[in-house]
């Protein structure tokens, strides 16, 4: 008996330990099989287990989706400090020697965008120049400089008063540029104060403060700026005991200051080969460059004379290049008529043997035009069309021409320590950039968890019906989807361009003459563009508008009437009272209750509380396909629902395909749907809709 008790209590034992550890370990291998969220959103989930919802993997995506947008900014800030990196590491490069010319024939290597490589290598080189100069960011060394009163309403005492009053933000305050001119009165007396600036003559403050024509202020930028108060031999005198740099000559060449200026000054300037600090995107070598920029000639040739020739680097630029970049032009590229002073210097450099770096440099664009394009300099440059204009091809043709792509281009790594740098800096990208697709892959993969198509997607399938379906493609896209529709609407919208010729009328109306364009719309029918500008001023300005809205002869429909979606209740409310019509169409037949639906549940009561009337026939989204997405988009119930089925009587295929989405998504909400009308229920293995109305 014992032994059949033992017994007895063993299987129990083992049966309830069975049943007590069987739901356990399932619920250990289902927390197995999904797996959780990362904190990095880099890695992709594979396909949830059978036993999540729909809308569990659904939710699960968008956080993913969340969290990749999250660190996207992240991300772009490791890439701004991946280039500032570059940048340094050019500067490095620089300082030890190595050329610009050099450093250019590794961007293959770095596969950085070849324009944003140029830039970051000027980045460089104009910081590598800073470091050689003296560059404050502090106003206090303006608020001590003698004879600031050069610029026009400031004192010492007046800087001084400014920087007490921005405090903390007295450097950079956020926001602000307060770009200052010249004292056009200014006394002498002033100007020989700046020459007595011994410790900071040539020290430049770069603040918030902006001296028109110059870059930078300086005592001795002030000074020369100043020159022609002046006689030549005056300035020559003044100027006699002291330095000045390669700057203040840049300075004087491009604000025009005659040569014989400019010559004194050459005279103070111990470095006259070193680069000027010029503007943040475009690099000119040296003094010679920005003398050929300003087709100063006589200036050139002094230069000269003192061992300063504008650069000739192919595969760089030239001083050609320089000279054609910066000719008059009377549109894009297109050169307007020379004077003798630009084809005097384009002579002069040709003679010397320059050449100019061209878009078409190994053939003629098939003899009917030559294109001169430089990549460093990157700035419009020109195409002289053999046809339009033969006397100005007929002068640049025979110009000799270089290849942009005249530098070898490095394109495995060497032993160099630049390309160790991009080689590193390329996988650090490229990690970046494998994070990126990632969340690209992540929202692919929601659409297809949602088996919705893409917006390009859906123009793209308008576009195919509409050349396969000639005339009545409208037609076969509702039947599709009226979502379509409304694509289709909204891409002709987008190839309209508004009319932004000056009219009368539009003038009236700007002017704010609303009696004067009241009497021009009585006897004028008015264009769309001005139709469209009456109804858009007509909702803000009901009182004031809707007389001439109403008596318009022969009236044409808005083109559309996106902007109802925007206001509330109370300015709905507002229109009403001053008479105006809600059983408007657009010129595509379209009413307010899209719009309605768009603005709030309150908007459409107020519709159909006034009986304004819906077509449920027309093409196109009706209040019931928008009030259905409502739901399924914020995942409850859309008050919106039971409106429009006052408004709806017939359901369609597009109506019963968004109640199949909330059926798969959203069960509990299909199940409240149902029972406000059951002939919403579906057949079975209805498709789902795969467009989204997005307001268009």
């Amino acid at each position: 008996m014992k032994r059949i008790l033992f017994g007895i209590v063993i299987i129990t034992a083992l049966a309830v330990y069975f049943f007590q550890t069987q739901p356990h370990s399932v619920a250990v291998e289902q927390a197995a099989q999904v797996k959780p969220a990362t904190s990095e959103a880099s890695v992709v989930n594979k396909k949830q287990p059978n036993e999540d919802s729909p809308l569990q993997v659904v939710n699960k995506l968008k956080k993913q989706i969340s969290l990749c947008r999250d660190q996207s900014q992240q991300q772009s800030n490791k890439v701004q400090t991946l280039n500032q990196s570059l940048v340094s590491f050019f500067v490095s490069e620089l300082k030890k020697g190595t050329s610009v010319s050099t450093l250019l024939k590794y961007t293959d290597l770095s596969k950085i965008n070849q324009r944003t490589y140029i830039a970051l290598l000027k980045d460089a080189i104009i910081a590598e120049q800073k470091q050689q100069l003296n560059i404050t960011s502090s106003l206090n060394e303006l608020a001590n400089w003698q004879g600031i009163e050069a610029i026009k309403g400031f004192t010492n005492d007046k800087v001084k008063e400014m920087i007490q009053q921005l405090g903390d933000n007295k450097h950079n305050p956020p926001g602000l540029t307060l770009s200052v001119p010249l004292d056009e009165n200014v006394q002498k007396e002033t100007l020989y104060a700046l020459l007595s600036n011994t410790d900071t003559f040539t020290t430049y403050s770069k603040t918030f403060i902006k001296l028109e024509g110059s870059e930078v202020i300086s005592p001795a930028t002030l000074f020369v700026l100043n020159a022609n108060k002046f006689t030549p031999k005056e300035f020559e005198q003044a100027i006699s005991s002291n330095q000045f740099t390669v700057n203040e000559v840049a300075t004087a060449i491009k604000n025009d200051i005659p040569n014989e200026y400019i010559i004194a000054l050459l005279q103070q300037v111990p470095v006259l080969d070193a680069m000027p600090l010029y503007e943040k995107n475009t690099v000119l070598y040296n003094l010679a460059d920005i003398a050929v920029s300003k087709f100063n000639l006589p200036l050139v040739k002094v230069l000269q004379t003192k061992g300063v020739t504008p650069t000739n680097e192919p595969g760089l630029f030239t001083g050609l290049d320089v000279a054609i970049v910066n000719l008059p032009k009377s549109g894009n590229l297109t050169l307007a008529p020379l004077d003798t002073k630009h084809t005097q210097l384009l002579d002069y450099l040709k003679k010397r043997g320059y050449k100019a770096h061209s878009g078409n440099a190994n053939e003629d664009l098939n003899s009917k035009g030559v294109f001169f394009v430089n990549d460093f300099i990157y700035q419009q440059g020109a195409y002289i069309n053999k046809q339009d204009n033969p006397a100005q091809y007929a002068y640049f043709s025979p110009i000799s021409k270089i290849n942009n792509n005249a530098l070898p281009q490095i394109t495995e790594p060497d032993n160099s320590d630049v390309a160790l740098f991009l080689v590193d800096l390329k996988q650090q990208k490229a990690q970046l950039n494998n994070k990126r697709q990632n969340c690209e892959l992540l929202q692919q993969q929601l659409k297809d968890t949602e088996q919705l198509h893409t917006v390009m997607q859906a123009y793209d399938k308008v576009q195919q019906v509409k050349n396969k379906h000639g005339s009545n493609f409208v037609r076969v896209l509702h039947d599709i989807d009226p979502v379509l529709v409304n694509y289709w609407w909204s891409s002709l919208s987008n190839q309209l361009s508004n009319d932004r010729s000056q009219s009368t009328f539009n003038e009236y109306l700007s002017k704010k003459e609303y009696q004067k364009a009241y009497e021009y719309s009585l006897s004028t029918v008015l264009t769309q563009a001005e139709t469209d500008t009456l109804f858009s001023l007509l909702l803000l300005n009901p009182d004031d508008l809707i007389t001439t809205w109403q008596n318009r002869i022969n009236p044409k429909p808005p083109r559309e009437l996106t902007r109802l979606s925007r206001f509330s209740l109370n300015h709905w409310q507002a229109l009403a009272q001053a008479g105006f019509d809600f059983s408007i169409t657009d010129i595509h037949g379209r009413d307010v209750y899209t719009q309605a639906a768009s603005s709030s549940v309150e908007a459409v009561q107020f519709l159909i509380d006034n009986k304004i009337p819906a077509d449920p026939s027309k093409l196109g989204v009706d209040i019931l396909d928008l009030a259905l997405e409502q739901s399924y988009t914020k995942g409850e119930l859309s008050p919106m629902i039971p409106l429009a089925l006052q408004l709806v009587e017939k359901f369609e295929p597009n109506h019963l395909a968004r109640v199949a989405r909330l059926k798969m998504f959203y069960p509990a909400i299909y199940q409240q749907l149902i029972q406000l009308n059951p002939a919403l229920k579906p057949a079975q293995g209805t498709e789902l809709n795969h467009y989204i109305f997005d307001n268009h």
